[in-house]
C-alpha cells in the first residue's frame, strides 16, 4: 500500500490544489462556559466543491486534543474514501507542531502517533 502524500498548513482557502488533490478543513468547536466539545469539518476537491463532511461529540476535552481528534477523524474518513492526497488546513499552530515534532504530551501524543499511521497508509 502506498503512503498518504499530505501537507499541513494554517488555513488559507486560497491555495490552489492539483487534481488528485483533496482539502481537509477540521473545524472543532469548545462550547464556552459549558466545556462540551465537538469536533466536525470537510473536504473540498480542488475545484473547491463539497466532497465529504464528518462530525463528533467528544464531551469535555482540552483544545489541543480537540484540534488533534477532528485530523483524526477526518483522515480517518478520507482512508476509508480511498483519497491518498490530502492538504490539512487548520487554525492551529500548536496542532501542527505537535503533529511535525510528536509533542511530549502522553496523551496528545497517541492522538499523533494516530494521525502519523493514517498520513503512513
Amino acid at each position: 500500500m502506498k503512503a498518504t502524500k499530505w501537507a499541513l498548513q494554517i488555513s488559507s482557502p486560497l491555495l490552489t490544489l492539483d487534481n488528485n488533490w483533496i482539502r481537509l478543513r477540521p473545524g472543532g468547536v469548545i462550547e464556552e462556559g459549558i466545556g462540551f466539545a465537538a469536533v466536525g469539518g470537510v473536504m473540498r476537491d480542488q475545484n473547491e466543491i463539497w466532497t465529504l463532511g464528518y462530525n463528533r461529540y467528544l464531551g469535555f476535552c482540552p483544545i489541543m486534543e480537540v484540534e488533534l481528534w477532528d485530523i483524526l477523524d477526518g483522515l480517518t474518513l478520507l482512508l476509508e474514501w480511498n483519497y491518498d492526497s490530502v492538504l490539512i488546513q487548520i487554525d492551529s499552530m500548536e496542532a501542527i507542531l505537535a503533529i511535525q515534532n510528536r509533542a511530549p504530551n502522553e496523551l496528545v501524543s497517541t492522538l499523533v502517533r494516530r494521525i502519523l499511521q493514517n498520513l503512513a497508509k
